[in-house]
């Protein structure tokens, strides 16, 4: 028998947040998108419980800020105790501001979030998603790819015909396996166990690493009533001894009484440090845990697969649209991976100072973090989490290709400060830039220079953006005010006029009004049309 056959431009294998994310963006850009998940519902486990201010201005590009926020917890301060129970380090969350818009730390239940991305399809009639089937199998032409799904309940098959086929299918991915690309790295000898719990009232704020060499503890408050404690299995023991309830309750009784907690989950995992050694075969990409595993000191695993979906998606959406050409998409893997090993080599190198087994090396780490703390230059480094890798693109899709210097603005993550949007509201920049590029151009730009950022940011279907100082007044169409000075900081920093942002809030390029016609010819190298989003319908309320 002869399966069905039928047609889509994108298919998307797994829908955990990574997939449900991409499949969103996808949607936003009018791409025809089919999304399959080989579970049958939705698992409902707590996993991921972070998020990081990029991530939160990710969702906040995919139109789901606001729900998302509506269910998330700011913690105000990370603390890190030494063997005795003593406060070695803190790391200052509350009013922490890396100019992107958001709280740098955020935690959350993830069957909510996945909630939230998967009703979050529902806005576009392009879009579908099937529970209970997988990809088995592939192949690829110039023309496009080829997949037979299945069916997990009663084995029927059918061919999916796509132009792009993404594999958002988890660490043990079955995509990466069949086109044969190994993941390379260590898996560690480290275990823990992670119990998820559920409580009447809400947690105390306690967010803190027990770096005891004994056992290394973390607990932490997460979304509404939910409360995340992880212990480490030491090398004599069994993760499924641990995982009696009378263990349990031994672990999280220092920090709340087991008689009022509900288990909702307890697990053990490993820790990871791997990545794949390509992300792409022709037609297909890797993405999130497909294409890359790390240890969950920092918290960056899926801020990362985040960052994968919103880099690829409108890239697809520009290739599959016809506005910009094929070799586009070689700068998903080029930009995405330098930024991912960074992240990995910070999330081992906290490890080894937060997981030591050696109760000496602990009482000498104990002993120079509180030295390090009299010192305020060391003290604004540690509790202002500035050790974290910054977000930035070293080559790729930006002016020159690459970065000139390292203090040059292309490839920068630009900030998002508040702004006075037309009729006298205070917003969020993105939320006045749309779903495409962005041309902002400094208030002191020649009308001439104006005039020509305007035509370009026509071509490429972008937004023109002049922003105007307080004493302006109220900002008119086309038109912000900033209200916080930080805009015309960062142009008079750089020495600059124009800005053009890409879909991801990248920096492409920044010039002088004189020098705008070399980024436009650039540009226009690579981009051939505009690339617009869709009205998405209302999303409607998500249960907590």
């Amino acid at each position: 028998m002869t399966p069905r056959v039928e047609e889509t431009d994108v298919l998307i294998s797994g829908c955990g947040p990574v997939g449900a994310l991409t499949a969103n963006f996808l949607g936003l850009y009018g791409v025809r998108t089919l999304i399959v998940e080989r579970l049958l519902a939705p698992h409902g486990q707590p996993r991921a419980i972070t998020c990081d201010d990029e991530a939160l201005r990710i969702y906040q590009a995919a139109g789901l800020s606001e729900p998302m926020d509506a269910h998330m917890y700011t913690v105000p301060e990370v603390q890190l105790t030494g063997a005795n129970g003593e406060l070695f380090a803190r790391f200052v969350i509350q009013g922490l501001d890396f100019g992107y818009g958001f709280p740098a730390l955020r935690f959350f239940s993830q069957p909510y979030v996945e909630d939230v991305l998967r009703q979050g399809l529902q806005r576009f009639p392009h879009v579908e998603l099937r529970f209970g089937q997988s990809v088995e199998a592939y192949s690829q032409s110039p023309q496009g790819i080829s997949a037979t799904v299945r069916d997990v309940c009663d084995g029927s098959e059918r061919t999916v015909r796509a132009r792009y086929l993404l594999a958002c299918d988890g660490g043990r991915s079955t995509l990466r396996r069949l086109a044969g690309i190994d993941m390379v790295g260590s898996t560690y000898d480290e275990q823990m166990l992670a119990i998820s719990l559920l409580l009447p009232e809400s947690p105390p704020p306690l967010c803190r690493m027990v770096c005891d060499p004994h056992r290394h503890v973390f607990v932490a408050r997460c979304s509404g009533n939910e409360m995340r404690v992880d212990c480490t299995v030491r090398h004599d023991e069994k993760a499924e001894d641990l995982l009696r309830p009378e263990r349990i309750r031994e672990f999280i009784a220092p920090f709340v009484d087991p008689d009022r907690a509900t288990v909702l989950r307890a697990a053990a995992y490993v820790f990871n440090r791997r990545m794949a050694s390509r992300w792409r075969d022709g037609r297909l990409f890797l993405l999130g845990d497909a294409a890359h595993l790390m240890p969950p000191v920092l918290g960056q695993g899926l801020c990362s697969g985040l960052r994968d979906a919103h880099n690829l998606s409108w890239k697809l959406a520009s290739v599959i649209h016809g506005h910009a050409d094929e070799p586009l998409l070689d700068t998903y893997e080029q930009e995405r991976r330098p930024h991912v090993e960074t992240m990995l080599e910070a999330s081992v190198n906290m490890g080894r100072l937060v997981l030591t087994g050696s109760r000496p090396l602990a009482f000498v780490r104990d002993s120079v973090f509180r030295a390090l703390d009299r010192i305020p230059r060391v003290q604004r480094f540690i509790r202002n989490l500035e050790f974290k890798p910054r977000p930035f693109i070293t080559r790729g899709f930006m002016l020159g290709g690459s970065r000139g210097h390292a203090q040059a603005p292309e490839g920068m993550y630009f900030p998002q400060p508040r702004v006075g949007a037309p009729g006298g509201r205070v917003v969020r920049l993105d939320e006045l830039l749309g779903p495409g590029f962005a041309v902002l151009v400094h208030p002191d730009t020649r009308e001439a220079s104006l005039r020509a950022a305007q035509v370009l940011a026509d071509s490429i279907g972008a937004r023109c953006v002049r922003i105007i100082p307080p004493r302006s007044g109220q900002a008119q169409p086309g038109e912000v005010v900033d209200v916080e000075g930080k805009l015309d900081a960062w142009f008079d920093e750089h020495r600059v006029d124009i800005a053009v942002l890409r879909p991801d809030r990248y920096l492409f390029g920044a010039v002088r009004g004189s020098h705008l016609a070399w980024l436009s010819a650039a540009l226009r190298g690579w981009i051939h049309g505009p690339l617009r989003g869709v009205e998405p319908a209302a999303l409607e309320s998500v249960p907590a």
